[in-house]
C-alpha cells in the first residue's frame, strides 16, 4: 500500500516551485505599477481601503498571484503526483527471464561509462522496455549469488533491484559465474521450468567451476546470452570506502595496480554450448536488440498471470485545481481604464 506521496516526474517539482516564487514576485510588481500608473493620474492620494489606488492595486496583485499558482498547478500535475494504488492483473506473454548481473568489485571500473555496472543495468532495463510480457527475475552475482527479485511480470519492482546494484553488495568475494548461473537457473526452475538467462558480466571469472555451470545450463536447457561489458584495454579497480568514497584502487601483492578486462572467452563459451548468442555491451545497443530478438522466439510461459499493485497518477487534482485557479481570475475585475482629460 503506498501510503505517501511519489511522482513520477520529480523535476517537474522545482518549475512548480520557481512558478510559486516568480507568481509572488509578479504579483507585488504589478501591485507596484498599479499604483504608480494611478499616481499618474494624481488618484494615488485618494484615502480609504477602497481608494483608486488600494483596490486597483489589490486587483492586479490577485489576477497575477492566481495566474501564477495555477501555472504552478499545472507543473505539479506533470510531476505525475502518485497516491495511493489499484490492483491490476497481468497475464504473461512471453518466455521466462533471469537477469543475471555481475556485482564483482571489478564492475566499478570505468572503461564504460560511467562505470560497467551502470553500462550494464542499463542494458537490462532496455530489455525490460523491449519485452514488456515477459516475466523477469534479478540474480546479483559475484564469489556467490542472490536472487533479488523472483519471477515476475511487475518490471518496476526488477527496476528498482536494478538500480539498487553495487560493486561489492554480494558479501562474498570473488566472481563466479558458476554461483551467478546456478541461482538464475533455480529461479526459472522455481517459476515452473523454460527460459532464459541474460548473463551482463565482464568475464572475468576467478571463482567456481565454469564446466560444472555449462553442464547444469545443458541440463535445464536453458539458454544463456551473454553481453560482455567492459574494454579489452583494461581499467584499474576502483575501491571505495563504507560511505563511496573513492580511496584507491586495487593493488595486488606486489603493490602494482590491478588492470581488469573484459574476458570474451568464457561468456562464448556459455553461449556455444548452451544454444544463446554472446554479444558485446557496446555503447549503441545494438546487442541489446539481437538479444531481445531471440527471447521472443522462445515458447511463452502459456497461463502464468500475476495481480500486482499499481500506483495511482493523480495527476487530476493538480490539473482541476488550476482550471478553478484560471476561472477565479477571469471573474476579477479588470482595472478600468481612465481617459486622460
Amino acid at each position: 500500500m503506498i501510503s505517501s506521496v511519489d511522482f513520477l516526474s520529480p523535476p517537474w517539482l522545482g518549475a512548480a516551485g520557481l512558478l510559486l516564487l516568480a507568481g509572488a514576485a509578479a504579483a507585488r510588481w504589478a501591485a507596484r505599477r498599479r499604483a504608480r500608473d494611478l499616481a499618474r493620474f494624481g488618484l494615488a492620494g485618494v484615502p480609504g481601503p477602497n481608494g483608486p489606488a488600494a483596490s486597483g492595486a489589490r486587483r492586479a496583485a490577485a489576477k497575477t498571484a492566481l495566474t501564477g499558482l495555477a501555472l504552478a498547478a499545472v507543473a505539479l500535475a506533470l510531476a505525475g503526483p502518485l497516491y495511493g494504488h489499484r490492483e491490476v492483473q497481468l497475464a504473461a506473454r512471453g518466455a521466462d527471464v533471469v537477469l543475471a548481473v555481475d556485482v564483482s568489485p571489478s564492475m566499478g571500473a570505468t572503461d564504460a561509462k560511467p562505470s560497467r555496472l551502470r553500462l550494464a543495468v542499463h542494458r537490462a532495463g532496455e530489455l525490460l522496455d523491449a519485452l514488456p510480457g515477459h516475466r523477469f527475475a534479478l540474480v546479483a552475482f559475484a564469489g556467490g549469488a542472490d536472487t533479488l527479485v523472483p519471477l515476475t511480470l511487475d518490471h518496476d519492482a526488477v527496476r528498482m533491484g536494478l538500480e539498487a546494484l553495487a560493486p561489492g553488495m554480494v558479501p562474498k568475494g570473488g566472481s563466479s559465474l558458476e554461483a551467478g548461473l546456478t541461482a538464475a537457473t533455480g529461479a526459472i526452475r522455481d517459476g515452473g521450468g523454460g527460459g532464459a538467462v541474460v548473463l551482463l558480466s565482464d568475464g572475468e571469472a576467478t571463482a567456481g567451476d565454469l564446466d560444472r555451470a555449462v553442464r547444469a545450463a545443458r541440463k535445464a536447457a536453458t539458454p544463456v546470452f551473454p553481453l560482455g561489458v567492459g574494454g579489452t584495454a583494461g581499467a584499474p579497480v576502483p575501491v571505495h570506502d563504507a560511505t563511496g568514497a573513492l580511496t584507491g584502487y586495487k593493488r595486488d601483492r606486489d603493490g602494482k595496480v590491478v588492470t581488469s578486462r573484459l574476458d570474451r572467452g568464457p561468456l562464448r563459451e556459455l553461449a556455444e554450448a548452451t544454444g544463446g548468442t554472446y554479444h558485446d555491451a557496446a555503447l549503441n545497443g545494438g546487442g541489446t536488440a539481437a538479444v531481445a530478438e531471440a527471447l521472443r522466439t522462445l515458447a511463452p510461459q502459456a497461463g502464468a498471470t500475476e495481480r500486482i499493485a499499481r500506483p495511482e497518477d493523480r495527476y487530476q487534482w493538480p490539473l482541476a485545481a488550476a482550471l478553478l485557479l484560471l476561472t477565479a481570475e477571469l471573474l476579477v475585475p479588470g482595472a478600468a481604464r481612465r481617459r486622460a482629460a
